[in-house]
């Protein structure tokens, strides 16, 4: 895995815990022209953080998403 997205992950499993690393694959893939998370680079953060919230909002809380993605998007260059 690369830096990124084992910095993502990282954030990710807080707020997910183990659910977070498939969540982060499914919205590369099926989001990001099918990339891979673990190839991920911070130039993918800012799009990849639009995925996370929505999808995570449907787990979470609107706050906790919005704050989830926030992070995600601070990695980016």
């Amino acid at each position: 895995m690369s830096a990124t997205s084992d910095a993502v992950l990282d954030i990710a499993t807080d707020y997910l815990g183990p659910a977070a690393i498939i969540l982060l694959e499914r919205q590369t893939k099926f989001h990001m022209k099918n990339l891979n998370f673990a190839e991920i680079t911070p130039s993918d953060c800012e799009e990849l953080a639009k995925w996370v919230e929505l999808a995570s909002a449907m787990f979470i809380e609107q706050d906790l998403a919005n704050e989830f993605a926030g992070k995600i998007k601070r990695l980016a260059l």
